[in-house]
């Protein structure tokens, strides 16, 4: 009877300690769009909805290359709505861009090819 109460004592110290320790939920990765990619006539304020993005996470952006088909800049709150590049705004233009979220707060994304962006081709996500 000793034996297990002690057993059954380790445990529950095992579980106390377990409940201190910090979550450790893996990064995610996320190909923006899904099946369809970055490109006109997607619904990406709907696409990010319901998702959870953390830091660490990861954004895959893939789209067609060729001349001047798309990009993707990075860019603050004010350039995001009125659709606008700033000149020193990070542009990323493989067709298969990945972005890895290493900070909590809002990202905003929007292809930067003229008419695009007020087409649609505009991302942000708030990451925790």
């Amino acid at each position: 009877m000793a034996s297990r109460q002690v057993t059954l004592g380790a445990m529950a110290v095992v579980v106390a300690v377990a409940t201190l320790l910090p979550a450790t939920a893996s990064a995610a990765s996320y190909t923006v769009g899904d099946g369809s990619g970055w490109d006109i006539g997607i619904d990406y304020h709907a696409w990010a909805s319901g998702k959870k993005f953390r830091v660490g996470d990861t954004l895959e952006f893939l789209y067609s290359l060729g001349e001047a088909e798309h990009n993707v800049v990075l860019v603050d709150a004010q350039s995001f709505a009125a659709c606008t590049v700033p000149s020193n705004a990070p542009t990323l233009t493989t067709g298969d861009d990945t972005v890895s979220l290493t900070q909590a707060g809002q990202w905003f994304f929007i292809c930067g090819i003229e008419g695009h962006c007020q087409d649609g081709m505009k991302l942000a996500v708030n990451v925790q």
